[in-house]
């Protein structure tokens, strides 16, 4: 009996010897199979394998392995090298691309592949003005090669040198006239070219009870400046049985990165307007696509003067667009206070949107003129957009509904205006 024992304990020991030695074999044998699958494979099977990892399988660590398994036996492969250094670049690994793309133009200054290669590597690392000379280099060697001169038109347009840019595009059009990706080029160019935009607007206000109609007209002219833009505007506005023409200079320059500010300016002899009137705005960007404005309004009326305070904040989300804004406007009975929040859908670019805003509070959320003042309540609500209808030519307009109650009447009143602008 203890000799069954024994035995039956020898062979339960032998069994797991055996599993563990299986064990350390078959382990083995994968590496050095796949070691062997790279020794069987030939320089272009090499290459075929590793451009289906990067390409088909989004393996790109993969890729290189087989990618240099092949450099090792064959190093002057170039189109393997630039290979390589393409996805050192998609993976933002700049210095490694240039150095694989530097050693395929030290033996062969002119390779066309590798020449593009490093301009996109330049380019993509934020560093436009090495991009350029890169480009000349290859210009040397290819004389009026449509692709680099398309990519240098690229990069001056990225520089805001639209006129360079511009130059370029028409040149590949003259010998290309079919080349969609240039014909694109020069269209944005010239549009960022077109500095100046008139607008001409209708405003129409209609009262319940009391008043008449109010008619405003106005014509504005905007200019883009290397520091920001500036609009000059002239409005005609007949209410209470008067006329009258007020003059307004708008202005939005840059201090700093991520600091501007807004100032304007206004002028008119006609008692329905302010005597003067004066703005000062400014606005910091915020991190988390926040921005924050502070600033003050002036408004002279001759017999009286009124300083108005106001904040808002402001929310980039995707095409969408948040703002709340506070006013205060001081008095020697106190201080009114009231909220306007602004919510605005952007539909593809900054030229085209639909926004609704909604006040309310002690202080009117528009002080034009000098009754304005004297509300003791308001609340508003409206609908605004704008809508291109073509490069050049703009439709906009807003319809708005308030009342604001004043010590001995209500007013509620609708409102509605259109405008056309024209960029050129």
């Amino acid at each position: 009996m203890f000799y069954r024992q024994l035995v039956l304990t020898d062979i339960q020991g032998m069994k797991k010897i055996c599993c563990f030695f299986l064990l350390v074999i078959l382990m083995g044998i994968f590496p050095i199979r796949g070691e062997a699958q790279i020794d069987e494979l030939s320089v272009d099977q090499l290459y075929e394998k590793a451009r289906v990892l990067a390409f088909d399988e989004g393996n790109y660590q993969s890729a290189r392995e087989y990618a240099y398994a092949a450099l090792d036996r064959s190093p002057d492969y170039h189109g393997i090298r630039i290979f390589v250094a393409r996805l050192y670049s998609w993976e933002q690994e700049y210095e490694k691309a240039k150095e694989e793309l530097n050693y395929v133009l030290e033996k062969h200054p002119e390779n066309r592949q590798a020449l593009l290669a490093l301009t996109d590597v330049q380019q993509w690392s934020g560093q436009p003005e090495a991009a350029l000379k890169t480009i000349d280099r290859a210009l040397v060697h290819h004389p009026g090669d449509i692709e680099f001169r398309r990519k240098k038109a690229d990069i001056l347009y990225g520089e805001e040198k639209y006129s360079q840019s511009e130059t370029i595009y028409r040149s590949i059009l003259a010998d290309e006239p079919s080349n969609r990706k240039a014909r694109e080029g020069l269209k944005s160019a010239e549009l960022q070219q077109m500095k100046y935009r008139a607008t001409v607007s209708y405003r129409y206000d209609y009262f319940q009870t009391i008043f008449d109609p109010w008619h405003f007209t106005q014509f504005g002219l905007s200019r883009e400046t290397p520091i920001g833009s500036v609009t000059g505007r002239v409005e005609y506005a007949r209410r209470f049985g008067s006329d009258g023409v007020q003059f307004n200079m708008d202005a939005y320059p840059s201090i700093t990165k991520g600091l501007y500010a807004y100032v304007s300016g206004g002028y008119s002899q006609s008692s329905i307007y302010p005597d003067y009137r004066f703005g000062l705005s400014l606005y910091k960007t915020l991190p988390s696509a926040f921005e924050l404005e502070a600033g003050m309004r002036y408004l002279d009326f001759g017999s009286s003067k009124t300083d108005i305070y106001t904040v808002s904040l402001t929310k980039y989300l995707g095409s969408y667009l948040f703002t709340g804004r506070s006013y205060l406007v001081p008095s020697s009975s106190g201080t009114s206070k009231s909220i306007n929040i602004t919510s605005r859908r952007y539909f593809g670019t900054a030229e085209k949107y639909v926004s609704f805003n909604a006040g309310y509070g002690s202080a009117p959320t528009q002080i034009e003129f000098s009754n304005d003042i004297q509300a003791l309540e308001s609340w508003s609500i409206g609908v605004d957009g704008q809508f291109p209808l073509s490069d050049r030519w703009f439709l906009g307009g807003n319809i708005g509904y308030d009342s604001a109650e004043y010590p001995n009447f209500i007013r509620k009143r609708f409102s509605m205006k259109a405008n056309v602008s024209y960029r050129f």
